[in-house]
């Protein structure tokens, strides 16, 4: 069957957790509400930002549920349904489209990395099980999984992958997918650091992390690199964007690495956003330097007085 292309600036949102690590169901909707009032594409719940490795699988169908009610067709929700066991990303990604997801996103099994045929016939499996757009979610810093382009082309190309989210961030792997494959497949920047580079060379979106904290300002960049209007694109992300990247990939005062998802909740606590905590092992609080740090670039920003 013809499947719609996915494009556009998608965040993979978080999830809210209650300070006793029960989800929190209604904050959902005020983080969904939050993403598309700043005017994003979509939104991938339950992915590595939403804490996907801390739900159960009925958590994960329960949260992926949620955000396409709260979504209520005003955006697009692309479920993150990833696991390490075939059968239970079967039984979540049917349950997604049951639940009227636009297509899910599902990074590839972790820790004991399969080989290419176990791979193929892992996302053969899902696709003959649902209909919706299927992304691969390409991490092998998480997943320990690491594809080939002509692996990942191979996958699109026998008709078990509609779109690609790539982690690796490498604009000459964009170049090499679009010319093993075709027009139809979805490629998408899928880092925070470099989208007009990206987006004007091969890729048809971004899902970005930071995004949950500075929408407006990635989607303005994200539409001026799409268009080509190159040089504004450049000036809108030295000015909107690059100010705030040293919050998440400088060290702590104590040598410890960026405690990206904390300052994400944290901050969009700050802008009037119930993101709740996180759960543990991750700890919620900030470092004093961090929290610091956050306030000062969301006053920059003017988003604080």
């Amino acid at each position: 069957m013809s499947r719609e292309k996915l494009s556009g600036i998608y965040i993979p949102m978080v999830t809210p957790f209650n300070a006793d690590e029960s989800v929190n169901f209604s904050a959902i909707k005020e983080v969904t509400d939050f993403l598309v009032d700043n005017g994003v594409s979509g939104v991938i719940p339950s992915g590595s930002t939403g804490e996907m490795v801390a739900l159960t699988k009925e958590e994960q169908i329960a949260v992926n549920r949620e955000t396409v009610k709260a979504a209520a067709g005003r955006i697009k929700v692309v479920a993150s349904t990833g696991a390490y066991r075939t059968g239970d990303v079967v039984e979540m990604s049917v349950a997604a489209q049951a639940d009227g997801a636009d297509g899910v996103m599902i990074v590839t099994p972790w820790y004991m990395a399969p080989n290419e045929n176990e791979l193929l016939k892992h996302y053969e499996t899902i696709r003959k099980a649902i209909e919706i757009p299927v992304m691969v979610y390409h991490n092998p810093y998480y997943s320990t999984c690491l594809m080939s382009d002509e692996f990942m082309a191979k996958l699109y190309n026998e008709g078990f992958i509609d779109a690609v989210k790539e982690r690796q961030a490498d604009v000459y792997r964009q170049q090499d997918l679009r010319y093993l494959t075709d027009d139809n497949f979805a490629i998408f920047y899928g880092y925070d650091v470099s989208p007009v580079e990206s987006v004007s060379c091969w890729a048809d979106g971004w899902v970005c992390g930071t995004g949950n904290l500075f929408p407006k300002e990635n989607t303005e960049v994200y539409h001026l690199a799409k268009e080509r209007k190159m040089e504004e694109a450049m000036t809108a992300h030295f000015t909107q964007i690059r100010p705030y990247l040293p919050l998440f990939t400088k060290p702590t005062a104590d040598g410890m690495p960026t405690p990206w998802l904390q300052i994400i909740k944290e901050g969009l606590k700050l802008r009037g956003v119930d993101a709740g905590y996180c759960r543990k092992p991750v700890i919620s609080e900030l470092p004093s330097d961090v929290k610091a740090h956050l306030t000062a670039v969301l006053r920059e920003y003017g988003y604080l007085s």
